[in-house]
């Protein structure tokens, strides 16, 4: 959003410090509305002023700003039918974030893509693909599970993953997609509850009707799976068969349980005020 006049924003950071409470709040209000334009001006006047309290209610009205700001850029990946898989893991991890750039992560996985596209050709079966792709995924590009518990956030931030090679099956299901799309592989992930895999899908695939060649646990050096082996770990955890478990589900799907399992680490690692954010990017209800 543009600034009405160049003096506005001056205007408005001299009022953050008028003692009416109403005041305050209108201005904080405005300052939101101009979104990241007015980021760099607030950093300014918090490095100008030795007030400790004016820095603290400085540093809130930026994360404000951030926020919105990545509540609007998710509802719009979201509202773009959410093609880029992993820039939609990107805006997640910037909520933690704030400051990430998309570019760095982009230029790794197209790395990747780069190293199994020499190796593909038109004459490999899917399971020999998928083959191609598990030895420069685990053996040469080294991802791998995380031995460390399920509430740790960093297992569900690409950026982590993405430095340390390990990480939550959502996240290395979703670069190993990712990296399938930008092979033109027609590999998607399944919402199976418990784990995250995924499945090698053909519509013109004669031996099952649901089209689904394969599927591929992402958690486990890509290993193949058929059918019987999920129904199997669904029977084992309890839990009944739904059609949607085994079926290939959206990037927006995945992007949702990626943020619900982000949730729960937060709150079960002491942290339910994040937690309790992180709710606005599924529903995008705080977009004006």
């Amino acid at each position: 959003m543009t600034l009405h006049s160049p003096g506005e924003l001056e205007a408005l950071l001299s009022l953050l410090e008028d003692p009416d409470t109403e005041v305050q709040e209108s201005v904080v209000d405005r300052l939101i509305q101009l979104g990241e334009p007015a980021v760099s001006s607030l950093e300014k006047r918090w490095e100008a002023t030795l007030r400790v309290d004016l820095q603290e209610k400085i540093e809130n009205v930026i994360r404000q700003i951030q926020h919105h700001t990545l509540v609007r850029d998710m509802e719009a990946w979201r509202y773009s039918g959410g093609k880029d898989l992993l820039y939609g893991a990107y805006l997640v991890a910037r909520f933690q974030y704030p400051d990430l750039e998309y570019d760095p992560f982009n230029k790794i996985v197209d790395r990747i893509r780069r190293d199994i596209w020499l190796e593909l050709n038109n004459n490999l079966t899917a399971l020999e693909k998928v083959r191609v792709i598990n030895y420069f995924m685990y053996d040469i590009h080294k991802f791998d599970k995380s031995l460390k518990k399920a509430q740790s956030p960093q297992l569900y931030l690409v950026n982590h993953v993405l430095d340390t090679k390990k990480g939550s099956p959502v996240v290395l299901g979703l670069i190993y997609a990712e990296v399938a799309r930008r092979l033109e592989l027609p590999i998607f992930g399944v919402n199976l509850p418990r784990n995250f895999v995924l499945c090698y899908y053909d519509p013109d695939f004669q031996d099952d009707p649901s089209g689904i060649l394969f599927y591929i646990n992402p958690y486990d050096n890509g290993a193949v799976l058929g059918k019987k082996e999920l129904r199997y770990f669904l029977k084992q955890l309890n839990i009944e068969e739904r059609d949607f478990y085994f079926n290939p589900c959206s990037n927006i799907d995945i992007i949702e349980r990626l943020v619900l399992n982000l949730q729960f680490a937060f709150d079960k690692s002491g942290h339910p005020d994040k937690a309790d954010m992180l709710k606005s990017l599924l529903s995008g209800d705080q977009i004006p």
